[in-house]
């Protein structure tokens, strides 16, 4: 009796009779260059090549496009066939493509996927190139183990990839369109007159006028108005588009890129503003010039976030003990740094507010120097600026050459003279902002002559009752006159209950300095005289707009 008489009672695996052998053919190539050098067209022959020689049948090729291989359900084709795949009733036997790589390289993702259409579709994936598939055990392994050397080729071919470009944005250069205002050229970009052997980017025509606008936005003009003005000159922008320029590095020749993983470097372009006018800029945004904001919490508290403790230099802020229905001011790192703000009768001493007010009151006007300081402060005005008039008639004699210049053109274009039309443009594009330009700077000069005397005349009235000023206005104005005289907030000795000034105000200087000479003056018995400028080192005196 031997074993060979059981046989019979063995058990057959079953399996699965097919019975049409239907595949889906599926090509894909990674860039366009390689889309259009027939890379398609290679992987279909290799395709309809294995078909015919297996004898099997297409019933359907998909794919057929230049798509990355970095995700697997990115790719709108692949999702696509897959899609099909799966909403298919009766399911194709197999998936063919030339070489496995163009399945997928997305390693683990792909295996997954793979097993899920065998296992539970029964959709294999064949290779036409090498005949390999995954309809037996020893196939599905050489298959799975093609679509993870894929997966590894992909990564060390992205780590070469992203060296390569990491260390072109840390040279300066750009990778992606240029900002708005900027002529890209290079030996990749898809104009073929741009191209170039290295990077280059340019300031355009349109550029040359948002360089202007730059300018507007350091003078305090409003974007609706800037918008407006860029409109006139030919350049139509969004308020999104402008508020997005504002805050975009890029313009001040600063590379930002997310490549640099929080790095930035210096860019290789033309910067249209500066450094300094950008950070500038950047604070007019937060509508915070000085560098700081204020605390709004309390009317009782104006001083808080503006002046600062006398030990570290912090800010200090203004907190209530509500029980007591007391406020006062602390700063934050210096331990047992406080000081009452009112003066009351169980406080140890004046409170800061009153000690503002008396601190105000040294750049307090009497009014018997109210006239002398408005001698004083045109005198001053004038030193400093110049003489505007003459200013403003070398700046007219300008414009009406360039209008002469600029007509001279037109007429010459219109007679359709040896000039090209894009030459013209640009060349017009020039005259339009210089012209725009100079009737804007005759336009504040103007202006600024015949409001002098009513700008001195207010603010002699200011400065002649500033500490009431501040008194008794709300809290907004409050802040405004805060940082109107001391532009750089003030230090608070909270210990011996005094303020250390640093920078004042040119005109709270003047008027404290005329007082201090009137003082000198009556104690040697001379006539009030205005005073011959002792400021004229410094920069502009601006005419204050003090809108309180």
């Amino acid at each position: 009796m031997g074993i060979e008489q059981f046989k019979a009672f063995g058990k057959v695996k079953p399996q699965k009779k097919v019975t049409d052998f239907n595949l889906v053919g599926y090509t894909r190539v990674s860039t366009k260059d390689q889309y259009e050098n027939n890379s398609l067209g290679i992987q279909k022959d290799g395709i309809w090549k294995f078909v015919k020689e297996n004898n099997y049948h297409l019933q359907d090729m998909l794919g057929g496009t230049y798509e990355s291989a970095s995700g697997d359900y990115t790719r709108k084709e692949f999702s696509k066939l897959i899609e099909t795949i799966k909403s298919l009733k009766k399911k194709p036997y197999g998936i063919v493509v030339n070489i496995v790589n163009r399945f997928s390289r997305t390693g683990g993702n792909a295996v997954g996927l793979l097993e899920e259409l065998i296992e539970n579709m029964g959709v294999h994936l064949f290779e036409a190139s090498t005949g390999r598939n995954t309809t037996t055990i020893a196939g599905k392994l050489e298959i799975y183990q093609a679509l993870l050397e894929a997966q590894r080729e992909n990564y060390s071919r992205l780590a070469v990839t992203i060296s390569g470009m990491i260390k072109h944005l840390e040279k300066g250069y750009r990778f992606g369109k240029a900002g708005r205002g900027y002529d890209h050229f290079g030996p990749k970009v898809k104009d073929y007159n741009r191209m170039r052997k290295k990077q280059e980017i340019r300031i355009n025509k349109e550029g040359k006028i948002l360089r202007q606008a730059w300018k507007w936005k350091l003078q305090g003009e409003k974007d609706c108005i800037i918008i407006k003005k860029l409109s006139n000159l030919g350049v139509k922008i969004s308020k999104q588009a402008l508020s997005k320029m504002w805050r975009d590095p890029f313009y001040c020749g600063i590379s930002t890129s997310r490549m640099l993983d929080g790095k930035v470097v210096y860019g290789q372009w033309e910067k249209m503003v500066s450094e300094q006018d950008f950070l500038y800029v950047q604070e007019i945004i937060k509508g915070n010039r000085h560098g700081y904001k204020h605390d709004n919490s309390s009317p009782k508290r104006p001083l808080s976030g503006f002046i600062r403790c006398q030990n570290c230099g912090k800010k200090m802020t203004g907190y209530e003990v509500k029980n007591k229905k007391t406020h006062y001011y602390k700063c934050q790192k210096c331990l047992g740094v406080s000081i009452n703000v009112e003066t009351t009768p169980k406080a140890k001493g004046k409170g800061a507010n009153d000690l503002f007010i008396e601190e105000l009151n040294k750049y307090q006007l009497p009014v018997n120097l109210i006239e002398p300081f408005k001698e004083q402060l045109k005198l001053t005005y004038n030193t400093l600026n110049g003489d505007l008039e003459q200013s403003n008639k070398l700046i007219y004699e300008q414009l009406e050459k360039l209008k002469i210049d600029f007509k001279k053109l037109k007429t010459r274009y219109a007679l359709n003279a040896d000039i090209d039309s894009d030459v013209y443009q640009e060349l017009k594009t020039d005259f339009e902002l210089k012209i725009s330009t100079l009737e804007s700077e005759i336009e504040n000069g103007s202006q600024k002559i015949s409001n002098l005397d009513n700008y001195i005349t207010l603010s002699a009235e200011i400065v002649g009752n500033i500490s009431k000023y501040w008194a008794f206005q709300e809290l907004e104005t409050q802040k405004r006159i805060q940082e109107l005289v001391f532009p750089e907030g003030i230090m608070l000795d909270t210990k011996n209950r005094v303020y250390l000034t640093s920078k004042v105000n040119l005109i709270f200087e003047e008027s404290s300095m005329l007082v201090k000479d009137s003082k000198e003056e009556n104690k040697n018995d001379n006539d009030k005289k205005p005073l011959s400028s002792s400021i004229v080192a410094r920069s502009r005196l601006e005419l204050p707009t003090f809108g309180l």
